[in-house]
């Protein structure tokens, strides 16, 4: 037992474990101004003249402006070192936030221009706080690094979400005080984070286009198109479950809420020992989690109960925490020299494959199945997630393959 508890805690040591303060809290905030769903009643009920399609869209401006905001957090690293690039963030970030409190009711436009700021400074974080885990840790370390920061992430939403629910219950726009945390983290990050390096332009006189060659492999332009797949089919649970619980008369949107908490839970759990798993599974990790994936859809599409259905996004969430944080492991590892882009141009490509999502998805089940359920969506996303797992085996036997065959011409 004394040894069982030693291995634990020496899996849980991590060197520079200061650095993963500031970058632990770029990733809470990246995803904190969804948990601004639940005032979004309260906002409607202060502009009683605005259509709800505009309030709903103070939710959505962050998400759309985040996309160029990470490509050009991509760009800026051959420029400027990360953390000024994350301080400017989080001084953005902190403006963004206090607009609505300083300036209460004055008018829906205070808003979007609140969501827009907060939108550019979550752009901007999102692929830092992975770049920077990325310049500090290689190897195994950098796996189970990575998957601290994932779990970092679903606690931190989690008590963003109740903290936020918590100050609007004295006014919705006591919710934004949420980013007075930005202050401290500030801080943290100005004196503890490593000034980070300039990684090399893509673009310049001396190797010319030779950066965008190193960029645009043919390894990493498969993961690119791998992940923005993969986040398609993965959409399919989140845009269903709450449709498939009331066609199936299954429950209540409580209900639906204890599926999802569930899902971020296990999701967690996931980013904890995700070091242990990917040094288990090895090259095999991706695939493994992409066949998880596929089960918990079909379970769910099939599901004939409740607990069944619970049971379908259980291994829907540990599924997409193997995703989610196999994303930015391997795009870094395959593009090592230019992990920041590589990083921001991944996170892009994904939600492209999020937006996208509904309208392939309903296309595929129509030509499939021609059913128009959610069940059917569910399904679709099964067995697009068994093909990517076949898929992703049969590269990673090429690549096996193809080293094999140059390490015995090497002798």
């Amino acid at each position: 037992m004394h040894s069982w508890i030693k291995g634990i805690i020496s899996y849980f040591k991590v060197e520079h474990a200061i650095v993963l303060i500031p970058v632990c809290s770029f990733a809470v905030f990246d995803s904190a101004f969804s948990a601004f769903s639940s005032v979004l009643a309260m906002i409607g009920e202060q502009f009683p003249d605005v259509p709800v399609v505009v309030i709903q869209m103070v939710l959505s401006v962050p998400s759309l402006l985040s996309i160029p905001a990470m490509l050009l957090s991509g760009f800026l690293a051959s420029y400027v070192r990360k953390r000024s690039i994350g301080l400017v963030a989080l001084a953005i970030l902190f403006v963004g936030g206090m607009i609505p409190v300083l300036f209460r009711a004055q008018s829906i436009y205070i808003l979007f221009a609140s969501s827009a700021l907060i939108g550019i400074a979550q752009g901007l974080m999102h692929p830092l706080a992975s770049a920077i885990i990325c310049e500090g840790w290689s190897g195994a370390q950098r796996g189970k690094v990575l998957g601290f920061k994932q779990a970092a992430n679903y606690v931190g939403a989690a008590v963003v979400a109740l903290v936020v629910g918590y100050l609007a219950l004295t006014g919705w726009s006591n919710a934004y005080l949420v980013y007075l945390a930005v202050i401290p983290v500030f801080l943290v990050t100005f004196f503890r984070l490593p000034k980070g390096g300039i990684e090399r332009k893509l673009i310049d006189r001396e190797n010319k286009a030779d950066g965008i060659k190193e960029l645009f492999t043919p390894k990493v332009v498969y993961l690119l198109l791998l992940f923005m797949v993969a986040a398609l089919f993965s959409f399919a649970f989140h845009s269903n479950i709450a449709m498939m619980v009331g066609e199936k008369d299954m429950g209540t949107s409580a209900d639906v809420s204890k599926i999802t908490s569930l899902n971020y839970l296990v999701a967690f759990v996931l980013g904890i020992t995700y070091g242990k798993l990917s040094g288990v599974m090895k090259d095999r990790t991706l695939a493994f989690g992409f066949a998880i994936l596929a089960i918990g859809l079909a379970i769910a599409s099939f599901s004939t109960s409740f607990p069944m259905l619970m049971l379908g996004g259980i291994l829907f969430g540990f599924g997409s925490g193997i995703q989610e944080v196999s994303t930015i492991y391997y795009l870094s590892n395959e593009a090592e020299k230019r992990a920041t882009m590589a990083i921001s141009l991944g996170l892009v490509f994904v939600n492209i494959g999020i937006t996208f999502s509904p309208i392939v998805v309903t296309a595929l089940k129509t030509a499939l199945f021609s059913s128009a359920t959610a069940s059917a969506g569910m399904l679709v996303g099964a067995c697009g997630f068994a093909a990517l797992a076949v898929v992703e085996v049969l590269y990673r036997n090429r690549m096996r393959k193809k080293v094999s065959k140059a390490e015995r011409e090497g002798r």
